[in-house]
């Protein structure tokens, strides 16, 4: 073993280490629900899907042609960490480095939540290699801002861009660092260069009605009133993805200087993406992996410092030696079903997903408001699932595939939880969540049909009978009539569904394949017990399920 006495040959042989344990942590971990929606992307590759821009169907993509199993939607997550790991020792520059191989992984198992994206598949996995691979650029473009350079700094902001919207704060917070990169023209040229390249992810957000800037701009948490509790949770999650050594990682990260425009970046980066999804918590409920990225400046900046003071670089050893136990153990309950009494993610399809088969016959599956199951359901037994979107939920990926039409004339199980399915019987337990549904014959739905109302706003009295015009809009390439389905009128107060109506439709007659045909509507009007800040919208129930996102909403004025 003298071989590994030479630094480099360590540093090798640890990166293997880590390859190894994460192949089999992905092959022996059950998939996470999220982890299978994105494969269901995978099977539909496009330029862009309603969560996120591609590059995660891309990685999981490159994986099911080498692997099947949950192998097949992690081993290229595998391939991309290891690299990370690689450039970002790369990016570290502090002479006796060689010295202290051993201690950049021990630094890498004391961040602990970047350890989780070798062996998982989720659009900040994609997004954290191409950060590495964006400072590794720009720390060259500072060097020499060839033209070289400048077009691979281009090509890594637009892997960013096309991992996850985050990737433009990276950017941001770089150049707010370094405010003379707008004199440089070569940084021009980097970024006009990225921008053309994310153009078909545009033009396919254009194409489909722009709609994930349409989710995470007006729709995700539009709702929400500012909790404090979210801010503190915020907070919290910075600690979390540290784990316990944060209070030695964030002293360290504190007290070294920047020495360089580079190093400066690297703070500009993490005091950065804190402070900005601290304001983000107003609104949003916040998830720990926002901030995943500062983890790659926090182990650039705190390995020298450990290098440099050997009193916390003691301590950093022996928390550190701490967090790896702690790891260890929790790689270990992820991968082992039973070794706890409460069910952690990866195991929760185990609960219901083989009863839920049997129940149903092998039949194809309309889940109700449910992506997630949809996704994982058809990941473990290959049978055709749709997810069925309803307006006190949300829409996904399955609104813009072609999921819906392959469910067309099949005789299917619509299966819910039990707020949407209370009068269906039990088909399964899903850890202790009842799962409902009942037989259709025949299904046949059109939830991407359009009703718009034309009108900004409706005005009328209370306890009145309120006449309409909307125009409806056949999306699809074939034609549709009207059995099984009821139209609903939605009232809102501020996002919140206050009243359900019925609605009667006048005239309903079949349209043609992309009709856009006018029909009026009557209701009468009830009674509000909130009279300010209201709004309605037109929707469909199919089959007695909960309506859908068909109408546009528009304001209401009552009139006393």
């Amino acid at each position: 073993m003298r071989i590994l006495e030479r630094p480099k040959y360590q540093f090798y042989f640890f990166l293997l280490i880590f390859f190894v344990v994460n192949v089999l942590q992905s092959k022996y971990t059950g998939l996470l629900y999220d982890e299978a929606y994105y494969w269901e992307w995978s099977k539909q590759m496009a330029f862009g899907y309603f969560d996120h821009p591609p590059m995660v169907a891309v990685w999981i993509k490159i994986s099911g042609l080498l692997f099947d199993g949950e192998l097949g939607v992690r081993f290229f997550s595998i391939i991309s960490f290891t690299l990370m790991l690689y450039i970002i020792w790369l990016l570290i520059d502090i002479e006796q480095k060689w010295n202290y191989v051993w201690l950049y992984f021990l630094l890498i198992i004391s961040v602990a939540f970047l350890n989780v994206y070798g062996f998982i598949t989720t659009p900040d996995t994609p997004l954290l290699f191409f950060i590495t691979v964006f400072l590794y650029f720009y720390k060259r473009f500072l060097e020499d801002n060839s033209i070289k350079n400048t077009l691979l700094l281009g090509l890594s902001m637009a892997g960013m861009l096309y991992s996850k919207y985050h990737g433009v704060l990276i950017i941001f917070f770089v150049l707010l660092s370094n405010w003379t990169l707008l004199k440089n023209k070569k940084f021009w040229i980097a970024g006009f260069f990225g921008a053309i390249l994310f153009i078909p992810h545009l033009y396919w957000q254009y194409l489909n009605d722009f709609p994930t800037f349409r989710y995470h701009l007006f729709e995700r948490g539009s709702d929400r009133e500012y909790e404090i509790t979210n801010s503190l949770m915020h907070l919290v999650n910075q600690i979390a993805i540290v784990g316990i050594t944060f209070p030695l990682i964030y002293y360290a990260f504190i007290k070294q200087k920047s020495s360089s425009i580079f190093d400066k970046s690297l703070k500009y980066i993490t005091y950065g993406l804190i402070g900005f999804f601290l304001f983000s918590s107003f609104k949003l409920r916040p998830q720990a992996q926002w901030t995943a990225a500062i983890l790659i400046p926090l182990v650039i900046l705190t390995f020298r410092q450990f290098v440099e003071n050997e009193t916390q670089r003691k301590w950093i050893i022996r928390i550190g030696m701490i967090q790896l136990g702690l790891l260890l153990i929790a790689r270990l309950l992820f991968a082992v079903d039973n070794i706890l009494p409460i069910k952690l993610e990866p195991h929760i399809a185990k609960t219901w997903v083989k009863t839920l088969q049997e129940n149903t016959s092998n039949k194809p599956i309309v889940f109700v408001a449910s992506y997630r199951n949809a996704a994982i359901y058809n990941f473990y037994t290959k049978i055709r699932t749709h997810s069925y979107s309803v307006l006190q939920w949300r829409q996904s990926q399955y609104d813009l595939g072609d999921f819906e039409d392959k469910m067309q004339g099949e005789d299917v199980y619509v299966v819910g939880y039990e707020k949407w399915m209370k009068h269906s019987p039990m088909l399964a337990v899903q850890y202790k969540k009842a799962l409902n549904g009942h037989t259709i014959k025949a299904y046949n739905t059109f939830q991407n049909v359009k009703c718009i109302m034309e009108d900004e706003s409706l005005s009328f009295k209370e306890n009145e009978n309120i006449t309409f015009k909307f125009a409806l809009h056949n999306t699809y390439d074939k034609n549709i009539s009207f059995e099984n389905v009821k139209f609903v009128g939605v009232f809102y107060n501020k996002k919140q569904i206050i009243i359900k109506i019925p609605l009667e439709v006048n005239d309903l007659t079949q349209l043609r394949p992309n009709e856009n045909k006018i029909f009026e509507a009557t209701f009468d009007s009830p009674n509000f017990d909130i009279k300010e800040d209201l709004s309605f919208r037109m929707a469909i129930r199919f089959y007695g399920l909960p309506e859908g996102f068909q109408g546009n909403q528009v304001d209401i004025k009552l009139i006393d």
